[in-house]
């Protein structure tokens, strides 16, 4: 007799299998009793298994061992009545070895287990295991997902909209005119047309410190002493000598105002004739002029934080304001309203600029707009809307004192900046060492962006019409061209300015350009 440890599991496992497919195959599935379990196995094996109080026996006869060397039932020994009985039932006990071996159960008589072909489930069949949770976590994630990427309306399209709008915001990933990229399958000079229709180069000694600004289908040019206006043929069409050493150059309408940085002179022209020439108490320290002939200048007032005030077109001052707290950075009149907006700027604890309204008839403002973190270096009326630049922001400001755009560039530098008489605006950026062009319209919405190759020290905008300089090459046309213009300057350049839809004005240090595509 050997005892339990001398038993090879296998070979009982072997023999409880065979067993249990001939209960199945004699019985119908129908539940058997343990005792007649073992009649079967005493029949088949001549060999003992215990009841259900006893899982294994403590005897296993002689055959046992053969059994062990040969794992096939003494009733397949057994001459079979014909050869395929024989095939059989080496298939079948073939076929519960295997069964028994990939599974790697160890088999009990007091438990019912299950039909293998039946009643085992496809995770263990895959021997899946305890990660059957896992796998199928991971389909319906992949549902989830499918689902999330194709339904584009109810809770899941709005999520998708706001997110795909956050993300505008956050990365400025705006509509791009794709017009204006450059196509990778062209040569670089096939971008653009490279043809003009003329260029012509007009001697201009101290280019680099004079003031150019377009006027009519020129520009006006102001240095010590002296300005002139010069057309889009190249012609000087008139010139004339002024009381203004260091000028600032202003240009609305008809009308022209050269005032005195630094000291206290404004002067008024229409072309090259003077409308009046006054002095501010106050050193002045910036201006803006109005299409009908108003003029606002910034004073560096004593005793105050700055002043503002304001001369009609006959040379007399018709309001004036300074601030005791806050230094007074930059202001602008409406041609419509008449209107006074100001920039003021505290700087105690952080930058906050307060933008204030005034009528030139009262001497309090009547509406006042705080920017935190905000430096505003422009104000800039166009009709009754007042656009403030600032450092990381371009906000419009009804007349009423209510904002009406507010375009926020805290995440980007915000470079250049210009702005035509219909209040387009054209917006140059340095967004993580990537430069950026873009337009917007006058209620701030943004129509166009453009990403750069290199980055641009001139920009101006015209009517829809843009100019700016990457180097010395040069690129023009409206925004939403196919192909713009390009041309490459013969020297450094120092400023750009557009005069007219097809001219625009090339500034070197003694010389100018104009040039028409």
């Amino acid at each position: 007799m050997k005892n339990d440890d001398e038993i090879n599991e296998s070979s009982i496992s072997d023999l409880i299998h065979y067993a249990e497919d001939e209960k199945r195959n004699t019985f119908d599935d129908e539940p058997e009793t343990d005792d007649e379990l073992d009649d079967e196995i005493t029949e088949t094996d001549d060999e003992t298994v215990s009841d259900k109080e006893e899982p294994v026996s403590e005897e296993v006869s002689e055959e046992t061992k053969k059994t062990e060397e040969e794992p096939v039932s003494e009733e397949a020994d057994e001459e079979p009545e014909d050869e395929l009985a024989l095939e059989e039932a080496d298939e079948e006990n073939s076929s519960e070895e295997e069964k028994t071996l990939s599974n790697n159960v160890n088999y009990d008589d007091d438990i019912d287990y299950p039909d293998y072909e039946t009643d085992v489930g496809f995770f263990d069949d895959l021997k899946i295991g305890d990660h059957k949770g896992i796998i199928i976590g991971v389909i319906i994630g992949i549902i989830v997902v499918i689902a999330f990427i194709m339904i584009d309306t109810g809770i899941i399209g709005n999520y998708k909209n706001n997110f795909s709008n956050n993300i505008s915001k956050v990365f400025k990933t705006s509509k791009t005119d794709k017009n204006q990229l450059p196509d990778p399958t062209q040569k670089p000079d096939e971008q653009y047309n490279t043809e003009i229709k003329s260029n012509e180069i007009v001697s201009f000694e101290g280019a680099n410190e004079t003031e150019f600004v377009p006027y009519k289908n020129g520009v006006v040019c102001a240095k010590m002493n002296h300005m002139s206006y010069i057309d889009s043929t190249g012609t000087v069409v008139w010139e004339t000598d002024t009381a203004i050493v260091d000028p600032i150059l202003k240009v609305d309408g008809n009308y022209i105002l050269l005032a005195e940085k630094g000291r206290n002179k404004i002067c008024l022209y229409i072309d090259n004739k003077l409308q009046y020439d006054v002095d501010d108490p106050d050193t002045v320290m910036s201006a803006e002029l109005s299409s009908n002939g108003d003029v606002v200048v910034v004073t560096d007032k004593s005793s105050y934080r700055g002043g503002i005030s304001v001369y009609n077109k006959s040379g007399e001052q018709i309001f004036s304001w300074a601030s005791g707290s806050d230094a007074v950075i930059c202001a602008d009149i409406s041609a419509a309203s008449r209107s006074v907006a100001v920039a003021l700027l505290n700087s105690d604890v952080t930058a906050k600029t307060t933008v204030q309204l005034f009528n030139v008839n009262e001497t309090e403002s009547y509406a006042k707009i705080e920017m935190p973190d905000t430096v505003v270096y422009e104000l800039q009326f166009v009709g009754d809307k007042v656009n403030a630049f600032g450092d990381n922001r371009v906000t419009g400001i009804s007349s009423s004192g209510k904002i009406v755009y507010d375009n926020d560039f805290s995440n980007v530098q915000l470079t250049h900046s210009a702005i035509d008489s219909n209040g387009n605006k054209l917006l140059a950026f340095d967004d993580g060492n990537i430069p950026m062009l873009n337009l917007y319209s006058k209620n701030g919405f943004l129509k166009n962006s453009t990403t750069l190759i290199g980055v641009t020290d001139f920009i101006d905008i015209n009517k829809k019409y843009i100019l700016y300089n990457i180097g010395r090459d040069i690129y023009f046309g409206k925004t939403n061209s196919k192909v713009m213009s390009k041309y490459t300057a013969a020297m450094d350049i120092k400023n750009l300015i557009i005069v007219s839809d097809t001219t625009f004005v090339v500034i070197y240090s003694n010389s100018l350009e104009v040039v028409t595509v």
